[in-house]
């Protein structure tokens, strides 16, 4: 990711959740400290992992400042919409969200943890397909999400479907899809990061960790 960004204009890291494991936020930080020289911010999203302790909730919460359980960041022309997938059912969320989908007819990304689609030891959340996927307007065109510790792709609706979860811990394995399932269009176990470029339209690169890359796809703006 550094090496990317020594050749990108990076405005920002957006994660897709699980973001410390333990509860040391310096030990696992240190593989960012070339972040802070360049002045890239983080724009996080919360998994199952981050809120395993108070002490690692601490941890999220000093470490980015950009910790907000849900909300809307601006990138140029799109809005990227962040939710808490640890909190699913959340009535004060679900109000976000209706209104993010009401305020604004901008090009939309959706952020969170567990995927609504997956083909892997997880699977896809029934959850969230009922309370957010259902909820979605034509605005919105790509979700990203983690969780699996791997990288899938999917279509459904219209709507390109992300499964980047493989930041650095263990790789979990992939599996067939069940009946009914959208195709996974690209899957691969491998540790990776994804990148977005944005122009008349947006491109999206899943690059491994020998800067392969992966999967490689565009994107035009609703």
């Amino acid at each position: 990711m550094s090496e990317y960004a020594e050749t990108a204009d990076v405005a920002a890291i957006v994660t897709t959740g699980d973001n410390f494991y333990f509860d040391d936020p310096d030990a696992l930080m240190e593989p960012f400290a070339w972040t802070e020289d360049a002045a890239i911010p983080f724009v996080v999203s919360w998994g199952n992992h981050d809120i395993e302790t108070p002490a690692r909730i601490e941890a999220v919460e000093s470490e980015f400042e950009h910790a907000d359980r849900w909300g809307i960041h601006e990138w140029g022309p799109l809005d990227i919409v962040v939710l808490d997938s640890t909190q699913v059912d959340s009535e004060e969320q679900l109000t976000f969200f209706d209104a993010a989908m009401a305020g604004s007819e901008d090009p939309t990304i959706v952020v969170f943890h567990d995927p609504p689609y997956s083909c892997g030891s997880h699977g896809g959340t029934e959850a969230i397909r009922d309370k957010w996927v259902a909820r979605f307007d034509d605005d919105v065109f790509l979700v990203l999400s983690g969780h699996e510790h791997n990288y899938q792709r999917f279509e459904s609706d219209g709507v390109s479907y992300v499964v980047t979860g493989g930041g650095g811990r263990f790789l979990t394995a992939l599996a067939e899809c069940p009946p009914q399932h959208p195709e996974r269009l690209v899957g691969e176990q491998t540790h990776h990061f994804v990148a977005l470029s944005l122009s008349d339209e947006l491109s999206i690169s899943a690059i491994d960790h020998e800067g392969t890359i992966i999967d490689g796809f565009s994107v035009a703006l609703p």
